[in-house]
């Protein structure tokens, strides 16, 4: 009995200085400083050429593949498998240019977001989401959620407003990101990079907001030059895999009519045309062996627009063997089938 009144005492006493602790809180995330000294992970040896300046570099062709780094280490959590984002086309709305950024989960829809981009900042103005079924899922933002403030500083940090509430964009610091899981291929060589001076970038958006890489809470981390080369999302880690050049890529568009350009061998070859409602631009020929094509999309303007049925058709080629090759687009009438405008090109391939 004197055991038993003691194990009671003991109890009593430890449930009143509880009490007066306080509720349990949990402690905060303390990050690492900003390391100062690399030479542990050696030297940067990935140097995107004339964009080094630029964390965010946007053109169209631009294309990043990511893989989630946990295929690694344990294949069983990496059933989120890649992740590919591609600048597809140059569209209009609300009096402006945007960027349509197409990314594409290997277990998840498609969606095309749209940027603007500034001296200041690079913001969303809206964003289209495809179900499997075919179903469309629009999103306009008016103004625009700013999805980089520019330039890049430590400690900075700006609001995310949406309909459905306000989010914080973050900058903590510039870190090593090292791609762990492989390597990082592009058409002039594959690379085991080491992006010194990448900024890290946390994103706090509201759940009913449109994603941004997949996601409403995440790390980013932005190399200039190269743009998000890593980000972790529901503990999920992704990783560069691969990246296009400026410099692997032809852009054209309807002032280059007549123009002969140059293309490397396995490069790019990207044709923006413009049209609106009843006439649609074709791929009408192409003499030479020298370019395969890959895909004919249109892409409507912004969100707002939709309704007025006009965009961008974008045609991509690749550059396939050395030599010249001749291709030509015609804008036909839908209803007619009737010829409006004739565009050439000579493809040099070297």
């Amino acid at each position: 009995m004197k055991r038993h009144g003691l194990l009671l005492s003991l109890v009593i006493v430890g449930g009143l200085l509880s009490g007066c602790v306080g509720p349990v809180v949990n402690p905060p995330i303390i990050l690492p400083p900003p390391l100062e000294d690399y030479s542990l992970y050696g030297a940067a040896n990935y140097v995107p050429g004339p964009l080094e300046e630029d964390p965010y570099p946007l053109f169209v062709g631009a294309r990043w593949l990511y893989r989630n780094a946990a295929n690694y280490w344990n294949p069983q959590i990496s059933a989120s498998g890649l992740l590919e984002s591609e600048v597809v086309a140059i569209v209009q709305g609300d009096g402006m240019e945007c960027y349509v950024l197409q990314t594409h989960y290997s277990n998840g829809p498609d969606q095309l977001l749209y940027l603007h981009r500034t001296v200041d900042e690079v913001s969303l103005r809206g964003s289209r989401t495809v179900g499997t079924s075919g179903s469309q899922t629009s999103y306009s933002l008016n103004p625009g959620l700013a999805f980089l403030e520019l330039p890049l500083e430590e400690d900075a940090s700006w609001l995310l407003r949406t309909t459905g509430g306000a989010g914080k964009a973050q900058v903590y610091h510039r870190e090593v990101a090292a791609i762990e899981s492989g390597t990082v291929s592009t058409l002039l060589g594959t690379y085991s990079p080491i992006f010194v001076g990448a900024w890290r970038v946390h994103y706090d958006l509201p759940e009913s907001s449109p994603r941004l890489y997949g996601g409403p809470i995440q790390f980013l981390w932005f190399a200039n030059g190269v743009g998000v080369v890593k980000h972790v999302l529901n503990s999920v880690d992704y990783e560069l895999a691969e990246f296009r050049l400026p410099g692997e890529i032809l852009a054209l568009d309807e002032s280059d009519d007549g123009r002969t350009a140059r293309v490397p061998d396995g490069g790019l070859v990207v044709v923006q045309l413009r049209e609106g409602e009843g006439w649609e631009w074709v791929l009408a020929g192409v003499d030479g062996s020298g370019l395969e094509v890959l895909s004919d999309e249109f892409y409507a303007d912004t969100p707002r627009v939709f309704k007025d049925a006009r965009g961008t058709h974008s045609f991509q080629l690749r550059a396939m063997d050395a030599g010249e090759s001749f291709v030509w687009f015609e804008l036909r009438n839908l209803e007619s089938n009737e010829v409006g405008n004739r565009i050439e090109y000579t493809i040099r391939v070297n």
